[in-house]
């Protein structure tokens, strides 16, 4: 570490020494929780968390009441975010109406907006886990970090960046001349710097990179971290190419937190936080366990907010499972359910199908946005930056994937606008069986 960064290191650890050690505890309790996980300590520890967060809730949050007889986790309802939006008061625990508790919000941008409450040691433990899944790409608090998402609606106070050295890059509108500006800062800055922020930002400079034929850039780049978005093949070996570092993904939600996070050099697998959350993939037609290697719903119960406690929350999103040295690990993290597409035959189509589809043209196109429109009609948007003279050919590609019956349109457009959370969504679904006559 650099004199400066050992300097905010030790500023950061000292304030919380100050307070009580309040971060590092939770930090101490997760390395012992996930270090050595199938542990007789590990089992006993998350074994006693959830049967903490389901006797707190079901007997001080009137949503819970009534199952302040259960058993064990399966007697509890799964919950959806619109069951909590529709009933919010009765998520509430009568013992933190009073307390100082931290309201966090989603912009709604892939769903419906939501707002909840974490109390304080939930807060601690979200840093904690912070912290823990930077450390394990090789972080430290104090050292460079570039953060890229949208900075418009929530902010870090200007001691905790100072401190902890962080550098708000904000991606509302990634043009060629705001990535240029971005790039230019970076290469200035000669310290030892990693990088988390939004998947698809990534993706968009790599691309302008690409364009520019640009040779690689030695800014002494640590690791990337890619979240809210899925990770492509095309974004991750071009991370590697141009900046010379590994890139992992992780699974994250504002109204939780990381969930999971892949390893470098893990084979894209996720390594699930047992320490914060108990999660459960389950059947999309009920809530029976998925089998291993089968999508399904990511349904996760939250261990710390005991202001409002989400005991086996819907995510929305998808996911695959199995076993890995008596561990389970997710194999896949697809996004949500209402993103998938079906084919003209009504076969669910996860979103990652489009993707390879797509990475034949890229030379033809920087962004796009696959949109179902109906049971047999899709729209795809292109950003083009060259003539697309394949249309005919294009088209037939996807009619491969989709049915040869498939009616497609394609538009060309200056821009895919991002969404109010800096996402650029790239497979959407306006059309659902059930939802449609």
């Amino acid at each position: 570490m650099r004199v400066e960064s050992i300097i905010r290191n030790r500023i950061f650890w000292g304030l919380d020494s100050l307070k009580g050690n309040l971060i590092k505890k939770h930090l101490n309790d997760i390395r012992l929780i996930l270090e050595d996980i199938n542990s007789n300590g590990s089992m006993v520890r998350r074994s006693q968390l959830l049967k903490q967060v389901m006797k707190h809730a079901a007997t001080t949050t009137p949503f819970y009441f009534r199952y302040k007889n259960h058993s064990g986790l399966r007697d509890f309802p799964v919950i959806k975010k619109s069951e909590v939006i529709n009933l919010f008061d009765d998520f509430k625990s009568r013992l933190f109406l009073n307390s100082r508790n931290y309201k966090v919000s989603t912009s709604g941008s892939t769903g419906i907006p939501f707002t909840i409450y974490h109390n304080k040691e939930k807060k601690y433990r979200n840093t904690a886990e912070t912290i823990y899944f930077l450390e394990k790409n090789g972080y430290k608090v104090g050292e460079r970090l570039y953060y890229l998402r949208m900075w418009s609606g929530e902010t870090k106070s200007f001691f905790k960046t100072l401190t902890q050295n962080i550098v708000k890059i904000d991606v509302y509108k990634l043009t060629d001349e705001n990535i240029a500006s971005i790039l230019n800062t970076i290469k200035k800055d000669p310290s030892f710097k990693s990088f988390i922020g939004i998947a698809s930002s990534f993706e968009t400079i790599c691309h302008y990179l690409k364009d520019a034929n640009a040779p690689k850039m030695n800014i002494n780049a640590n690791f990337f971290i890619g979240n809210s978005d899925g990770l492509s093949p095309f974004t991750k070996k071009s991370i590697k190419k141009y900046f010379n570092a590994p890139i992992v993904s992780r699974y994250s939600n504002e109204e939780q937190g990381i969930i999971a996070q892949q390893e470098i050099n893990s084979d894209d697998i996720f390594k699930i936080n047992w320490a914060s959350y108990f999660v459960e993939i389950l059947n999309f037609h009920d809530d029976a366990p998925a089998k291993e290697g089968e999508t399904g719903r990511i349904v996760v119960t939250d261990l710390f907010n005991y202001a409002m406690p989400l005991i086996r929350y819907d995510t929305g999103d998808l996911g695959c499972y199995k076993i890995l040295n008596g561990e389970m690990v997710l194999t896949k993290v697809e996004g949500r359910k209402m993103d998938a597409v079906y084919t003209t035959s009504g076969e669910l189509l996860s979103p990652y199908a489009i993707y390879p589809r797509m990475q034949d043209y890229f030379d033809y196109f920087n962004q796009y946005q696959f949109i179902q429109t109906g049971v047999k009609e899709y729209l795809i948007k292109l950003n083009y930056k060259k003539d697309f003279l394949k249309e005919t050919e294009f088209k037939e590609h996807f009619k491969d994937l989709l049915g040869s019956d498939a009616k497609i349109t394609v538009e060309y457009v200056n821009e895919i606008p991002v969404l109010l959370s800096g996402k650029r969504k790239r497979v959407m679904n306006l059309y659902h069986p059930k939802t449609s006559g």
